[in-house]
C-alpha cells in the first residue's frame, strides 16, 4: 500500500513536469525538461519492478519472505532468523553389498536465531545464537556400508536445540571467546572447499573427535588474532556429549572426559595475491573408548588419546566470476585407540563453470581413510577411499539443486567397491 502511494505521487510530479514542459519558456537558459521526466519515469519503473519482486515469490531470497513482518520485527530488536533445510535422495544399484538396495532419503533442518547485543541496545560485541534442528530419514551408509560416512546430514532422527552460545569479542575484534553448547568442528577444522560436499569426512575429519554435529558439547573457546593475517585458536568441551536438547546434566561428569584442541589459522599472502587460509593444529582426549570384540560389552576401556590435523583452502586461478580453487585436508591418530589413524582428503571446486551461470559450482574430491583398531569391522580391513563429484545450480534465490555421484573403494575396508548417486536439494525459508 505505502509503495502504491509512493508510485502515485511520483506519476503526479511527472504530469506536473510535462504541463510545466508546455509553458512559455521565461528569460534565461532552458532547463532540460527531458532529462528531467526520463529521470521520474526510470525511478518509477523501478520501483514498479521492486514491488512486483517482492510480491513473486520465486525472486525473494527466502521462500517465505519477511514471515509477515516477522523478520523486520526481529531485525529492529537486534535479531536475525535463519531457517535452513537440506533434503536429499541416495542410493546404490550395487548387488554385492546389501540386500536391501533401495534408496534413502534424508533431511535435516536448522532453525538459527542470532541477537546482536549491541543493536538490543545491551552491549557492545556480544552476540547470542540458538539452533534449533531436525534430522529425519535414513541413512545410505547402513546399505553401503562405508566407514566414513555418505552423507553429512544423517544422524538420529528427532528435533532438538544442539547449539546455544555467546561469542563475545573484545579488543575491536582482535580477541573472542565463546561459551556454551557449540560445534567445535566448525570452528577449528573445517575448510570451505570441503565443506561443499556432500561425503562426511570432507567436512568432518574422522581422524579428529571434536564435537560436531549431531552432538555438539558444552565448552568454552578463545580466539586472538596478532595480526589481520594470523589467528590463534584454543578450547576445551565435554568429551562425550549427551545426544538431547538438555544434555547439561552429563557435561563433564567423568564418564567420557574431556576434549581439548589449539590450533593457528594464517593467510600467508593476505589477499593481495590470490586468497588462501592455513590451518594447523593439535587435539588431546582424555578418556576414548577402546571398543571390544564383544558388542553387548557395555564397560570398555578408556584411554587418552592425542592427533594432530591440517586443513588448506587455497585460490589458483581467477577471472571474473570464475574461479578455481583448492582444499586438502588431513590428520593423525593413534592407531590402537582410535576409529581412524591417518586421513587424507582434498580436491577442486570451480565456480562460474559455464558463461552465464555466476552462481553454480562444480566440484570433485578424494577421500582416503585408513582404519585404526577401535571399531575395526574385521581384522583385515586396512583402508577406504571415496570419490565424491558434484555440480549446484540455484534454480530460484531460496533453492539449490546438487546432484552428486560417490565412488567408494572398499566400504568398510572390506572388499569390492560401490557407487551411490543423488539429488540433494538446499532451500532457505
Amino acid at each position: 500500500m505505502n509503495c502504491r502511494c509512493v508510485i502515485l505521487g511520483k506519476l503526479c510530479l511527472l504530469v506536473a513536469a510535462s504541463v510545466v514542459a508546455g509553458e512559455p519558456a521565461e528569460a534565461g537558459p532552458k532547463p532540460d525538461r527531458t532529462t528531467t521526466t526520463d529521470a521520474i519515469e526510470k525511478t518509477i519503473a523501478l520501483d514498479v519492478e521492486n514491488d512486483s519482486k517482492r510480491s513473486d515469490w520465486r525472486s525473494r531470497d527466502q521462500l517465505l519472505g519477511d514471515l509477515g513482518g516477522a523478520r523486520p520485527w526481529l531485525a529492529k530488536h537486534g535479531m536475525t532468523l535463519e531457517i535452513t533445510s537440506l533434503d536429499e535422495g541416495l542410493g546404490t544399484p550395487n548387488e554385492n553389498l546389501n540386500e536391501d538396495r533401495s534408496g534413502r532419503y534424508a533431511g535435516l533442518t536448522d532453525v538459527v536465531l542470532s541477537l546482536d547485543t549491541k543493536d538490543a541496545g545491551w552491549w557492545q560485541g556480544g552476540n547470542l545464537s540458538v539452533v534449533l534442528q531436525n534430522v529425519r530419514g535414513g541413512d545410505i551408509s547402513a546399505v553401503v556400508g562405508d566407514a566414513q560416512g555418505i552423507s553429512n546430514i544423517v544422524g538420529p532422527p528427532g528435533t532438538r536445540f544442539v547449539e546455544y552460545f555467546l561469542v563475545q569479542e573484545f579488543a575491536a575484534g582482535k580477541a573472542m571467546l565463546k561459551v556454551g553448547k557449540q560445534d567445535a568442528n566448525a570452528d577449528f577444522v573445517v575448510s570451505h572447499g570441503g565443506g561443499e560436499f556432500i561425503n562426511s569426512s570432507f567436512g568432518i575429519i574422522p581422524t579428529v573427535p571434536l564435537p560436531t554435529f549431531p552432538s555438539p558439547a558444552l565448552g568454552v573457546m578463545g580466539a586472538w588474532s596478532p595480526t589481520s593475517r594470523v589467528r590463534f585458536k584454543a578450547g576445551v568441551w565435554d568429551g562425550a556429549p549427551a545426544l538431547g536438547s538438555g544434555s547439561m546434566s552429563t557435561a563433564f561428569d567423568g564418564s567420557g572426559g574431556a576434549v581439548a584442541a589449539a590450533g593457528v589459522e594464517f593467510q600467508p599472502f593476505g589477499g593481495k595475491s590470490l586468497p588462501g587460509t592455513y590451518r594447523l593444529g593439535v587435539w588431546h582426549h582424555s578418556a576414548v573408548e577402546l571398543g571390544s570384540d564383544d558388542q553387548l560389552d557395555t564397560n570398555l576401556e578408556v584411554a587418552p588419546a592425542d592427533g594432530i590435523y591440517f586443513t588448506i583452502d587455497q585460490g589458483l586461478w581467477q577471472r571474473g566470476s570464475r574461479e578455481l580453487a583448492l582444499f586438502a585436508q588431513g590428520g593423525w591418530g593413534e592407531a590402537d585407540r582410535s576409529a581412524f589413524s591417518r586421513y587424507f582428503g582434498g580436491g577442486l571446486t570451480l565456480s562460474s563453470p559455464f558463461k552465464g551461470r555466476d552462481d553454480d559450482l562444480l566440484g570433485i574430491g578424494i577421500a582416503h581413510a585408513e582404519l585404526g583398531d577401535v571399531e575395526r569391522p574385521v581384522d583385515h580391513a586396512t583402508h577406504e577411499t571415496i570419490v565424491e563429484l558434484f555440480y549446484r545450480f540455484p534454480v530460484t534465490p531460496w533453492m539449490s539443486l546438487r546432484p552428486d555421484l560417490q565412488w567408494v573403494d572398499r566400504p568398510g575396508g572390506g572388499q569390492g567397491s560401490a557407487f551411490v548417486a543423488g539429488l540433494r536439494v538446499e532451500t532457505s525459508f
